[in-house]
């Protein structure tokens, strides 16, 4: 499967580059950060995709790319080559992204390592879905979408939709090597008003296949991949209750977005609501979920151009019975764990995929994630971007509180304070670097108190 990825991402790379005649864009990225203690704040690693982990560290970045073409052809194309060197406790070097897409009418196909878009600003704790953040590398694999909202023939102007289909590999170090991820989307949009939009949506994960170290070779052939589309039962060579239950580690959210345009401002209201089992799916658990705000003020270069506000809480669970009760208990769901097969739980190369304030297990000595520990919190985010003279900046500030487990609860509750403050500096005499300073801290009984900062040099050009 590997190699087949990479024959086609190359024969594909291949066609992009001599199908059209964009310009050729280069990034080169120069970044450190320390702090005082030895680890670096939350929000100094959080969210980076990946490429960091929490030691001190100086990185360095190269990309190449080329975005879709601005003329009015049917077919475009588009590429992009990025990696990362870094030296800190363990040095290592990345594959940050590794893609070529292309488009046709409303379709798109990505094929490779590329990063999800980043959404309100880049300001959410969760890019805006608390099961597919920003916070670990992004897996390499085929995305077919409709990326665009299209309209439906029979709906006018009201009722447009969009949505992906898509299956990767996970390639770290786990529980089950060579796992499998499949993925898809469903998206409504629907126009109320002149001013007036509502969203919603569904995104469906499945992890599946690979050999596991505990149980041995898990179900991949094409009918069990099929199962795991649909959401099946196993079938007889399935692990366990997987045999009576859907195939493989499924999990996923629901979204409800309110849309307004203003005049002055525009408002985003949003809700990203967590499913892992039937009674996720059918909103037992309705209290859970990522609860957001986001505001536009339509002036770029206001104290405050952006800001958003963000409630994200986990402890309901869908109750306390647990799902193997002689009463029918649908509770307790363990977000993010999985057992005995996909032990690993939804993790990355030690990163959590989804929300960043779910905790992973610190990696074993093999580079092994176990899964999460601590998955039932509530966290407040407040983000704000804005120019403070004519220095534009980017502002976070979370607080988290940590319930700890089911009858087994932290006696008292650790919390969090974190924050985050960037700086972008003004080019100085035409000097060809964009300049980006910052600072962040830790403060609360959960992590050590602790002061970081950072320094990013970035050349962009064109060949």
């Amino acid at each position: 499967m590997k190699k087949l990825l990479a024959f086609l991402f190359f024969c594909f790379l291949n066609s992009s580059i001599n199908a059209q005649n964009n310009p050729i864009s280069y990034s080169v990225e120069l970044n450190g950060a320390t702090a005082t203690k030895s680890t670096l704040p939350f929000w100094l690693y959080a969210n980076q995709f990946g490429a960091v982990s929490n030691d001190h560290h100086i990185a360095a970045k190269l990309g190449v790319f080329s975005d879709f073409n601005t003329k009015d052809t049917a077919f475009k194309t588009s590429y992009k080559a990025s990696f990362i060197a870094l030296k800190e406790a363990k040095n290592n070097s990345i594959v940050d992204e590794l893609y070529a897409s292309a488009q046709y009418a409303i379709f798109q196909l990505d094929l490779g390592v590329k990063h999800p878009n980043l959404l309100w600003e880049g300001l959410s704790s969760s890019n805006g879905n608390i099961v597919m953040s920003t916070n670990a590398r992004s897996l390499p694999g085929y995305n077919v979408s409709i990326p665009n909202y299209t309209q439906l023939p029979f709906a006018k102007n009201w009722l447009t939709f969009k949505g992906n289909y898509s299956d990767y590999m996970f390639t770290d170090n786990r529980i089950v090597t060579d796992a499998r991820l499949h993925a898809k989307s469903l998206y409504l949009k629907y126009k109320l008003n002149p001013t007036l939009e509502l969203i919603t949506g569904i995104n469906h994960y499945v992890q599946w296949g690979g050999t596991s170290s505990i149980t041995g070779k898990q179900p991949s052939s094409f009918k069990d991949y099929l199962r795991i589309v649909t959401g099946s039962s196993g079938g007889h060579d399935a692990l366990g209750n997987e045999e009576i239950n859907v195939l493989g580690n499924h999990l996923g959210n629901y979204l409800l977005q309110l849309n307004y345009s203003g005049e002055k401002t525009n408002w985003n209201f949003y809700y990203s609501h967590i499913f892992e089992d039937g009674s996720g799916r059918e909103l037992q658990n309705w209290r859970d979920g990522l609860y957001g705000v986001f505001i536009d003020f339509k002036q770029p270069k206001a104290f405050i151009s952006h800001m958003l506000t963000e409630f994200t809480y986990t402890k309901h669970m869908s109750g306390s019975n647990a799902p193997d009760d002689a009463n029918g208990g649908r509770g307790m769901d363990n977000y993010f764990n999985n057992g005995p097969a996909y032990n690993s739980g939804w993790t990355y190369f030690g990163n959590t995929i989804g929300s960043p304030y779910f905790t992973p297990t610190p990696l074993d000595d093999d580079g092994i994630s176990h899964g999460i520990i601590d998955n039932r919190f509530m966290a407040f985010n407040i983000g704000m971007k804005g120019t403070i003279q004519q220095l534009p900046y980017k502002l976070m500030l979370s607080h988290t509180t940590y319930f700890g487990w089911f009858n087994a609860e932290y006696q008292p509750k650790p919390t969090q304070f974190s924050g985050f403050l960037e700086f972008g500096l003004p080019k100085i005499n035409q000097f060809p670097i964009d300049i980006t300073i910052g600072t962040a801290f830790d403060t609360g009984t959960y992590r050590p108190s602790n002061l970081g900062g950072f320094l990013k040099l970035t050349k962009r050009g064109v060949f």
